[in-house]
């Protein structure tokens, strides 16, 4: 019985360490078709892109963000981007102004946070969600921010974008996805 325990064991390594995966701190490295593995992305790898703003009724508002791989190599991206409101010089707004949120307005269950791979020219996604303060909306007006910063998750250097945000709650920032179509 402990020969066949052991051998069980053994065949699970063998067929874990063949399908090309390490673990080591809870990160999967994914290997590519040519045996190497698939790097994290880098900024000098992605562009960033604001997609229409998509408005309901109460001041509602939702945004999809694209991060597009423009390197030859595929890459990949896990968890959130950080979204920094920014001031008409380009500066940071003092405070906490966004939420990472695993469900957002439009989802129907909660998305888990997953690693995307990007081959060259694919795209990933991600959505902000915010309240502008809309029809009914009493209070003095929401506070308006001319610009804004995306840093996609693993990454240093962040992507200044002109995206007029009024907004009055926290925005709330989904991890990055897959398209939708692509």
């Amino acid at each position: 019985m402990k020969q066949v325990i052991t051998l069980a064991l053994a065949l699970s390594f063998c067929a874990y360490a063949v399908q090309g995966s390490t673990n080591t701190s809870g990160d999967t490295t994914k290997k590519a078709a040519g045996g190497q593995a698939t790097a994290q992305c880098t900024s000098e790898q992605l562009s960033v892109k604001a997609g229409d703003e998509d408005a309901a009724m109460g001041g509602v508002r939702m945004v999809t963000y694209t991060l597009t791989n423009t390197s030859q190599s595929p890459c990949t991206l896990k968890g959130y981007p950080v979204l920094e409101l920014l001031n008409k010089a380009g500066r940071p707004i003092p405070g906490k102004h966004t939420i990472n949120k695993a469900k957002m307005y439009s989802d129907q269950d909660p998305i888990p946070v997953k690693e995307v791979t990007l081959e060259a020219g694919k795209t990933a996604m991600f959505l902000i969600y915010y309240n502008g303060g809309g029809a009914g909306y009493m209070g003095k007006p929401c506070p308006a921010y001319p610009k804004v910063r995306v840093t996609a998750p693993g990454t240093k250097k962040g992507f200044v974008l002109k995206q007029d945000i009024q907004t009055c709650i926290k925005v709330e920032v989904s991890s990055v996805r897959p398209p939708e179509a692509q």
